[in-house]
């Protein structure tokens, strides 16, 4: 088991490696077509992407590895069409028990179409995100280039809104106000010494320098940003990695506990087998983890498959990844209507067009760790089935 995260670990460094290391040169489209690569240099491109959006999102768990199952269940809607669109999460605070930041999405046509021209060894970033330092991490970086002019809002350092105009729809300037214009009505506001507009054809090397240094210098979560899809496969290698890693300490933990309460099962039993042989299962449970228990050998049962993933734990986050695992086999015209989490007992809600989508998706859900009841099923008027399922920890329903 370790020798396979080993061999993961030197697979991940090698392909990261190049990309993480050396002073980051920024550059526009136009100056990278020209400029010659330095060695040891990581090349970051300012991309006025037209296709992109961002989206916020906060979780109450902390663990990276989860991360993306969670944001694919979040944008189902967007992750749907998976083939034409790429998902980039931008972490922007995390602790043991949240995460915050923003999803980005953009075109993998329009990816690939700058990769074409600019080749495969840059960075690409979205162009107003790298200029943020310059209204301090909070306020609206608009940059012009390519026919259309790119607004980013952000509060500090974390996006907002993200939207492209074109130069028919609008000037740079009355991109500006409509930004504004929209941060006031969800709650917002933008000061009017808090925008900056930069023209890509105007902007000098050394100020496009100065401002991508101090806004990757401030923000962590924006220099380990990278849209292209060599980056994307990256990130997504070095997700499953750290997975991997979890799983095997979770498994090390689950065999030491196990040894724990077998060595002091064996010293009981030589200790007081005579004289206490009905309670020593008790006793040993008590002394082993500090607790009281009518059922000792049940209760050691559960422990372990809760640690070493015998069943799903009914964690928000495990919750979110085992439901995400099993949609992802769902019938097509399967849809999830509400998702009520709790610690003892999760309840889905959604709707199926057959009573055999239903038992699919049932299926599905037991192969994913997950004990299902299934609820109330009732016609809908029109056609399809509404139904319910009550999950719990465990393996196949019995």
């Amino acid at each position: 088991m370790f020798k396979k995260l080993n061999e993961k670990l030197h697979s991940l460094i090698p392909a990261e490696g190049p990309r993480l290391n050396g002073k980051a040169a920024f550059y526009t489209a136009r100056m990278m077509e020209e400029a010659p690569l330095s060695p040891g240099e990581r090349r970051v491109c300012c991309v006025p992407f037209k296709t992109a959006a961002a989206y916020p999102f906060a979780f109450p768990f902390g663990r990276r590895a989860g991360l993306r199952n969670a944001l694919e269940l979040k944008f189902r809607a967007l992750t749907g069409a998976r083939a034409a669109l790429s998902m980039t999460p931008q972490v922007t605070e995390q602790s043991s028990s949240s995460t915050r930041g923003a999803a980005w999405f953009a075109s993998r046509e329009e990816i690939e179409h700058y990769e074409k021209i600019l080749g495969e060894g840059a960075a690409f970033v979205p162009a107003p995100l790298v200029m943020l330092s310059e209204v301090g991490g909070s306020g609206l970086a608009v940059w012009r280039e390519d026919g259309c002019s790119c607004a980013l809002w952000a509060e500090d350092y974390e996006p907002k809104l993200y939207r492209c105009f074109s130069d028919d729809e609008c000037s740079p300037e009355e991109a500006a106000r409509w930004m504004r214009s929209y941060a006031q009505s969800s709650g917002g506001a933008i000061e009017a010494e808090k925008v900056r507009i930069f023209d890509a054809d105007a902007i000098s090397s050394a100020e496009l320098q100065r401002a991508g240094n101090a806004t990757f210098a401030a923000a962590p979560s924006i220099a380990a940003l990278d849209f292209s899809n060599s980056g994307a496969t990256a990130a997504e290698r070095r997700e499953s990695f750290f997975a991997s890693a979890f799983s095997g300490l979770r498994a090390a933990t689950a065999v030491g506990l196990f040894c724990l309460v077998l060595s002091l099962a064996l010293l009981a039993q030589n200790l007081y087998a005579k004289d206490s042989f009905a309670s020593s299962p008790s006793k040993i449970y008590s002394a082993a983890l500090g607790e009281e228990s009518r059922a000792p050998l049940t209760s050691v049962t559960r422990r372990l498959r809760a640690v070493s993933g015998g069943g799903v734990q009914l964690s928000f986050d495990g919750v979110l990844a085992g439901v995400a695992a099993a949609w992802k086999s769902a019938p097509e015209g399967t849809r999830l209507d509400a998702l009520r989490y709790g610690a003892e007992r999760t309840e889905l809600e959604g709707r199926a067009q057959k009573t055999e989508d239903i038992q699919t998706l049932r299926g599905e859900l037991s192969k994913n760790g997950f004990s299902v009841r299934l609820g109330d099923v009732q016609q809908i008027p029109g056609g399809g089935m509404r139904f319910t399922f009550q999950l719990s920890e465990g393996g196949r329903d019995r």
